[in-house]
């Protein structure tokens, strides 16, 4: 992720596109929260408002869709309607039903989007967070909105998730880049027993 930023503002920048002072980077927790929202100042559960009901035809997440070859539901299926995809689908799918009030395709459900961010248990940080490397902790990342094969509840704008380390890799984990300043992208080391 990290090294796709990299490439990607190296090569803006060598095009000489790339804003003065700006690089393209993982947004953090706080810039994802905010975009998710798409401008909205409540704290409605999603992007659209509180119904759930409302989602369809808005977002790829566990509905009604059967895998291939498999007749029944996985269970953890709580929509009574299809999104159209078994898996993950494409990106901006959805249309203008599918974006926020910022215009952002696909902030809820389709794959967890990595943040700079740590992953702190007692909550999100207006500022960057990084665990303090003394901590026994192992550095866990940020995830946010949800993937294609999640309970709906986990799509909400103000659910976050701690991957087990930065090891971990999973087909319904990705990464949504933004164009920003520089931020301090620390790694922390992982704790010997």
């Amino acid at each position: 992720m990290k090294a796709f930023c990299a490439w990607l503002t190296k090569k803006e920048r060598a095009a000489g596109t790339l804003p003065e002072g700006l690089i393209y980077r993982l947004p953090t927790e706080a810039e994802w929260a905010y975009a998710c929202r798409g401008g909205r100042k409540d704290s409605s559960y999603f992007w659209w408002g509180n119904d759930l009901n409302d989602a369809k035809g808005r977002l790829n997440i566990s509905g009604i869709d059967f895998l291939p070859n498999a007749d029944y539901v996985w269970p953890g299926a709580k929509l009574i309607w299809s999104d159209g995809y078994p898996m993950v689908s494409p990106v901006d799918h959805y249309g203008e039903r599918g974006r926020n009030g910022f215009g952002l395709a696909d902030m809820c459900g389709g794959v967890w989007e990595f943040t700079l961010d740590h992953f702190d248990p007692k909550g999100g940080h207006e500022d960057v967070y990084y665990a303090d490397a003394k901590q026994r902790t192992v550095w866990r990342p940020v995830c946010r909105g949800g993937n294609f094969y999640d309970v709906p509840g986990n799509a909400r704008c103000a659910v976050r998730l701690g991957i087990s380390s930065v090891t971990y890799s999973d087909t319904r984990d990705g990464f949504r880049v933004c164009l920003g300043v520089a931020r301090e992208s620390k790694s922390v080391p992982v704790p010997s027993n």
